[in-house]
């Protein structure tokens, strides 16, 4: 990145960064906003495991910040950034807790590389079964065939994102960086579309709000001119046929 391309992204990250932080006052006492969003997506869908879909519903605040607009011009890469995820629940099912997960944007080979450092959270008690750390905590080296199971489901859950690092493939979360991006890209700076979009009745602008019974009728009604034009047709005497015949010719 040379000069001019990192001072105009400089320039785009500071300009917007101010738009979220106060869109996020907003969001903030919308309720289940970003659930909606989350449990609707299929692409988000795709990267987490069935049994973190319940807890979806408390996840209360995403946000996305860029180190860059804290004023630290030495940053290798001004698109490093946070994740922010703040859990909230009543009834205890999922801890309450704001958990920053830092992320640098490196490249390698003219492509960018996302990496991350692991950071601790607080998993929900239903899933300490298949909670990778726990696991390995307790059953160190000496796991059984179904600890090594529960393992690897644990591997595949939301809560493990947490702990992803992408310098460890195949032995961490997987699709970390293709989840990472789809959050930073998609998911948040285009939230309040993909709310809107989830709302019941959003899309009723393009439904067919037309009784079936009024177009059966209409479609018989032509049906029957057709048939009566035939009929004068047929009706019509052989000379006046010929007479139209030959006006047609001319």
């Amino acid at each position: 990145m040379d000069q001019a391309e990192r001072e105009a992204e400089i320039y785009r990250i500071k300009k917007t960064q101010g738009i979220f932080r106060d869109r996020r006052h907003i969001l903030v006492n919308i309720p289940n906003f970003w659930y909606i969003i989350l449990a609707e997506n299929d692409d988000f869908s795709d990267y987490i495991s069935v049994e973190d879909l319940k807890y979806l519903e408390y996840i209360a605040d995403i946000y996305v910040h860029y180190k860059v607009t804290d004023g630290d011009a030495d940053l290798k890469n001004p698109k490093d950034f946070s994740i922010s995820i703040t859990f909230k629940s009543d009834k205890e099912l999922v801890p309450n807790q704001t958990v920053t997960k830092h992320f640098e944007v490196e490249v390698e080979d003219g492509e960018e590389k996302i990496t991350s450092e692991p950071v601790e959270v607080q998993w929900p008690q239903e899933l300490g079964t298949i909670n990778p750390h726990l696991i390995k905590q307790r059953k160190g080296k000496d796991m059984s065939k179904e600890d090594k199971k529960n393992y690897r489901l644990g591997m595949k859950s939301f809560f493990s994102w947490f702990s992803w690092t992408g310098k460890k493939p195949g032995k961490e979360f997987r699709d970390g960086e293709d989840l990472t991006r789809l959050i930073t890209d998609d998911l948040f700076p285009y939230a309040v579309k993909y709310y809107t979009e989830a709302l019941p009745g959003a899309d009723n602008d393009d439904a067919d709000t037309s009784d079936p019974e009024e177009l059966d009728l209409e479609d018989d009604e032509e049906e029957e001119e057709e048939e009566e034009e035939e009929d004068e047709d047929s009706k019509r005497k052989p000379e006046d046929q010929l007479g139209a015949d030959s006006k047609r010719q001319k």
